[in-house]
């Protein structure tokens, strides 16, 4: 029964009779074969030009199938007629292309699989034009033989014709190469790598090596993407490489070469790369990339079919060129100027199963492209309890010396266990909603090819699916509320279907919408020359622009919805001009300006070492900026700290440049200095400072954690002062801030914990020193203060107008807290402004009045919703074996019950108690804490939730704080400072930063950010958020600091690990 919004599966599939089966022996089977269950694809093409998309699946063990398509779902097997089975033969990627430019697509078909056959080299059918083909790879030069996977077609120098990319896997074992740098420079000294061809005359020209395009040996692709990712006109190259090496993006230099640009262009890549596509998901008109990897969707099947890096692997796998590779899907945003940034976990897409083909395309007509992805593997290689089994070298031995078909046997015992095909809606903003089951996809499959197309003309586009030993499938769209557009291209010269146009599309609302004309897409598989865009409620198109191949521009105005439009090269009007649809992106209007150098160089203690069960490292935390006119003269001076083994340096504005004093902070050059602080402690009126030491690479006993104290003497001359702060134990500060708290004339400190130097996870305190005058201070004691979290930022204020200095308080695993200054003590109000519920992973605060109604708001900052945290997540912290050593297990909440994020190898490292309650992995998958630990370990536990990850603006009313969402992009990564830039009329300016690279590699870098400018518009006390400014400031941004150059304003960026960024702001402050 046919249902709107659903897809119907055609259970007989009207005349198509299609089963990719495989069947192992002894001598041909996935350890003989590692491609042995990657299946067959799609191709989609109208091969007699009848309006009607015909269909042309692969097969591997069984011969491919041409089906003609009759109307109404209806098909006819003319596969033998055709003359394009390609028996006796292990087929791969298929794709439909004119190559003789006769208008009639021509069908090219790459092998793989054993070698050996008359027909094992890849091959070109000429389309006859009365439904036959004749084979004339030869002739054509395209008769390649490899393991070829896929093949794509395009003009890639802009000559009018079209030239060929061939993805070949390697031949060669995976095992061997153990991480060897430059080794994809170095070609296949047998040239069964990727293949780049230039069509010359008709002949296909192998120039892949001139053309900067590597064919090594470690060159293990899956698919091709094309797009022009730089938007400069010039068709570009993404291959998704599976294993070890990292994908390729070529870049056009539009001289008939390349450049591999991955390394630029994406800060984390996908490990295990399979099937990708590329296509514009927000109506911004640049061109994103979503890629597909094996990542389990399961919390459960994680545990069990997913296999991860040491953090010590995955750095070396970094160090020698390899770069920063995660198990999971991965989401590129085009954000312009050559830059990503990797959102699939914000987008609720980086875990799908063992997937292969993503497709990108509009489902349900809305406006907004959707994406289907296929899943399944018919025998799981990767199963953990598996691969344990055969880890066992004499028992995999005896039985295949003592077993007939002992390899059978082996692989008798993979689990076998179908998964569902994924299926997303975009609901703009790169967000996501999983709708397998919702709209008709839940059959559990084996799917590998896959492709879309409008089978019954009626605007809406099916699926059709190749499966592995299951029959191919064809799910019937049923979405008929919206309404669409499609577009046939018709082109000058060899390329007479215009592949490589850009096709832009504005509607009468001013909305845009763009596709790009390349049909091999996903996995082995290739789509429709139709280019189908969807429309929503619009009843007609205001103006279609056609970028052509050779990057002129046609212009078709006013197209009627619901119909299909041929745009042909030699109508529509020509615009001369540049067409400049990207003008509405906003720039920032920074210019970076070298006041003064200062390179932060962090130092390499590796957590892990010291923590085995911590997710990510808090070594990284500098640097910190304080700025003050040192010196009166209009110029302000900084104290910029330093890491561990570097000295901090004052930089103090003298005779028209900056000068740098590293003298007496180098005595404590082996500190790790992470905040700082000038304030004029005794009243003299110059500025004294503190600085505050932290980082895990110290004992908790060890002095150089002390934080520092030093006098200004007056003439700008800083003294170390031991007497001033006495602290009874060394610890990590995590902040500092300084307040008149008593009302007694002079400035008192406060100073956060930031984590207990052993344990992670376990709550920490803060510590108020009252100035008693002489430039000496005493620890004022309070419980207020006692086991606050894992404090990250502290600001003062007065929050209750009563003339007392409040504190509010953020950090990690705690949440916002207020402690309200009653004159003789602090009271914890953190409920009575409704933030009980608010722990989160906080890293920073800023406290303005953002709606201008004289309450005080907060802008906090966050881990952001771009990461593997989940609200809902716990820590448990105990001895959780008795043996005298802590231990922190984050946990995920499911159904109630709380699992560890761990895989049980790690958890065992730690607790190797559990080795024999915890042998299968299967077990480990189902047992909570609960179950691993029992109810009276647990309920000794400390333990603390998170409920926010977003950062966020918290505004002050009447019933507390109320949460107002920042813009989406600000929760793409995590933020670790925050700075007021300035506050005029209704706008106020604020910057955002943040980044964290030191996280292990089973849950990935934050690092979706290069710093943003968000305008907070105050429009009769309702407050909204204007589109944010990408800073382009790269790496892990940790302290932002404004500041005057005399009559200019600036700010200054505290990167970790690199020189210190100083902008000069050039609109009206």
């Amino acid at each position: 029964m046919e249902k709107e919004g659903e897809f119907t599966l055609l259970k007989n599939n009207n005349g198509i009779n299609f089963e990719n089966t495989l069947s192992f022996s002894e001598r041909l089977n996935p350890y003989t074969y590692r491609n042995f269950y990657n299946g067959g694809g799609v191709a989609i093409g109208d091969i007699n030009n009848d309006g009607l998309d015909d269909i042309y699946l692969t097969g591997n063990m069984v011969e491919n199938k041409l089906y003609l398509n009759k109307g109404n779902f209806n098909f006819e097997d003319i596969t033998l007629k055709a003359g394009v089975s390609c028996p006796d033969v292990w087929s791969t990627g298929a794709t439909f292309v004119d190559i003789n430019a006769d208008g009639f697509l021509d069908l090219y078909v790459c092998k793989s699989g054993p070698p050996g056959g008359k027909n094992r080299k890849n091959e070109l059918f000429i389309n006859n034009g009365d439904l036959t083909f004749t084979e004339r790879g030869n002739e054509y030069n395209l008769d390649i033989f490899g393991l070829s996977v896929h093949s794509a077609f395009f003009d890639y120098d802009q000559d009018g014709d079209l030239d060929c990319y061939i993805l070949n896997n390697s031949f060669r074992s995976i095992g061997g190469y153990d991480l060897i740098k430059g080794k994809r420079e170095i070609s296949d000294p047998k040239n069964q790598g990727n293949k780049l061809l230039e069509n010359i005359d008709g002949k296909f020209i192998e120039v892949t090596q001139q053309a900067g395009i590597y064919n090594s040996e470690i060159g293990f692709g899956l698919g091709i993407t094309l797009s022009d990712f730089n938007n400069d006109g010039w068709v570009d190259i993404f291959i998704s490489n599976d294993f070890f090496e990292k994908d390729y993006l070529y870049i056009n230099n539009k001289d008939k070469t390349f450049t591999e640009s991955s390394d630029s262009y994406f800060k984390s890549m996908s490990l295990g790369s399979m099937g990708a596509d590329s296509a514009d998901l927000n109506n911004d008109l640049l061109t994103d990339l979503f890629v597909t990897e094996m990542l389990p969707k399961t919390f459960d099947r994680k545990k069990t079919k997913a296999v991860y890096d040491s953090w010590d692997k995955h750095a070396l796998a970094v160090s020698k060129g390899y770069h920063y590779q995660y198990p999971r899907n991965v989401l590129q945003r085009n954000m312009g100027d050559n830059d990503f940034f990797e959102i699939g976990r914000f987008s609720n897409l980086s875990a799908s199963e063992w997937s292969w083909a993503s497709l990108i395309f509009d489902m349900n007509n809305d406006g907004f492209k959707d994406i289907i992805i296929s899943n399944g593997i018919y025998k799981d290689l990767l199963d953990r309890d598996y691969l344990n089994y055969i880890s066992d070298q004499q028992l995999v031995s005896n039985l295949i010396k003592t077993k007939k078909e002992g390899i059978k046997k082996l692989i008798d015992l993979m689990p076998s266990d179908p998964v569902k095909n994924q299926v997303y809606l975009n609901k703009e903003n790169f967000l996501f909603e999983e709708v397998t089951d919702k709209i008709g996809f839940s059959m559990k499959t084996f799917s590998n090819g896959l492709a879309y197309s409008d089978l019954n003309n009626d605007g809406s586009l099916d699926i059709i699916v190749n499966n592995v030993n299951m029959p191919a499938m064809i799910y019937q769209n049923n979405y008929q509320s919206n309404n669409s557009i499609q577009f046939l291209l018709k082109y000058d010269g060899n390329n007479i279907d215009g592949i490589g146009s850009k096709i832009i599309l504005k509607l009468d609302n001013g909305k845009k919408s763009m596709l790009e004309h390349f049909p091999s897409r996903g996995f082995q598989s290739s789509i429709s020359n139709k280019l189908h865009f969807g429309i929503g409620n619009s009843i007609e198109v205001d103006s279609v622009f056609v970028i052509w191949p050779n990057k002129k521009i046609s212009v078709f105005k006013d197209l009627k919805a619901n119909e299909v439009h041929l745009l042909d090269f030699n109508n529509g009007k020509k615009i001369d001009k540049k067409l400049d649809y990207l003008s509405d992106t906003k720039k920032v209007d920074f210019k970076k300006n070298d006041l003064f150098k200062f390179s932060h160089n962090e130092n390499n203690f590796v957590d892990f070492n010291k923590e085995r069960l911590l997710i990510e490292m808090q070594s990284n935390e500098g640097p910190s900026i304080t700025v003050s006119d040192l010196n009166n003269d209009g110029y302000d001076d900084f104290f910029v700290t330093g890491a561990k083994n570097q000295s901090s340096s004052l930089f103090i504005y003298e005779s028209g440049t900056y000068k740098e004093y590293t003298s007496p902070f180098n005595e404590y050059s082996k500190s790790e200095d992470v905040e700082a602080y000038f304030f004029d402690s005794d009243n003299d009126g110059d500025q004294d400072l503190y600085v505050g030491s932290g980082g895990k690479a110290f004992s908790k006993y060890d002095q150089l954690l002390n934080d520092r104290f030093y006098i200004n003497n007056g003439q700008n001359n800083f003294e170390y002062s031991n007497k001033s702060f006495v602290f009874e134990k060394p610890f990590a500060t995590g902040s500092i801030d300084v307040s008149d708290y008593d009302n007694d004339g002079d400035l008192d400190v406060f100073v956060g914990e930031r984590f207990n130097q052993n344990i992670y996870g376990l709550p920490v305190s803060g510590h108020l020193f009252k100035n008693i005058g002489d430039n000496n201070f005493i620890e004022e004691k309070s419980k207020s203060f006692d086991k606050l979290g894992l404090i990250t930022d502290a600001k003062w204020v007065d929050l209750n107008d009563d003339k007392l200095m409040d504190l509010v308080i953020v950090g990690e695993w705690m949440p916002i807290t207020i402690l309200i200054n009653n004159g003789k003590g602090f009271d914890n109000k953190t409920s009575s402004y409704n933030l009980n519920k608010t722990n989160g992973l906080w890293k920073a605060i800023e406290v303005i009045d953002l709606n201008n109604d004289g309450l005080l708001d907060f802008v906090v900052a966050n881990s952001g919703k771009n990461s593997f945290y989940k609200p809902g997540m716990k820590i448990f912290i105990n001895d959780f074996d008795s043996n005298g050593t802590v231990e922190q297990i984050i946990c995920e909440k499911v159904d109630d019950k709380y699992f560890p994020i761990l895989d049980k190898d790690e958890l065992l490292s730690q607790i190797p108690a559990l080795k024999k309650k915890l042998f299968y992995y299967k077990d480990y998958s189902k047992f909570s804490m609960d179950d691993i630990f029992g109810n009276e370990i647990l309920n000794n536990c400390i333990s603390r939730e998170l409920n926010e990850l977003d950062s966020s603006i918290f505004l002050n009313s009447s019933k507390g704080f109320i949460k107002t969402p920042l813009p989406y992009e600000i929760n793409y990564s995590s933020v670790y400072d925050i700075e007021i830039l300035s506050q005029k009329s209704n706008i106020t300016k604020v910057l955002f930063g943040g980044n964290q690279s030191k996280v292990k590699p089973q849950f990935g870098k934050y690092d979706a950010s290069n710093g943003w400018l968000v305008e907070l518009v105050n429009n009769n006390s309702e407050l909204k958020s204007n589109t944010p400014i990408n800073l382009n400031i790269e790496g892990e941004i940790r302290k932002f600091t404004k500041f005057e150059f005399g009559k200019i304003k600036m700010f200054l960026a505290g990167i970790n690990n690199k020189e210190i960024e100083c902008y000069e702001i050039n609109w009206n402050y």
